[in-house]
């Protein structure tokens, strides 16, 4: 079986677990960035400022339209750059984290 053909839905509940543990580990890390405690902390704000955007981003039902003003649209705008920043930065953690974890299985193995 190849990497490709694996597929997520079935995996076991232990190499859940260790995803789990991998995306937690690469939070803790990124914690000591500026960059992105910046932008959790300016989203924090945002999500207690505006608890719309809450609704929005949990999934919550929404049963009225919302009419949102020019400040309240400006504060979604922000809230989505800055969430899509998080997200690249935890998506290039997770990428060097694999690649820190490739390098060690690799000298373990002794072919490094």
């Amino acid at each position: 079986m190849k990497i490709a053909e694996i597929d997520t839905d079935d995996l076991p509940i232990w190499m859940c677990a260790v995803v789990d543990t991998v995306s937690e580990n690469c939070k803790k890390r990124l914690k000591t960035s500026p960059q992105y405690s910046r932008i959790v902390e300016e989203s924090d704000k945002l999500l207690f400022q505006y608890p719309f955007i809450s609704t929005l981003i949990d999934r919550d039902k929404i049963e009225t339209p919302m009419n949102l003003t020019l400040e309240q649209t400006k504060a979604l705008s922000r809230f989505l750059a800055l969430d899509a920043d998080r997200e690249d930065y935890e998506r290039i953690q997770l990428y060097l984290m694999g690649c820190q974890h490739t390098i060690e299985v690799l000298q373990l193995l002794e072919l490094l």
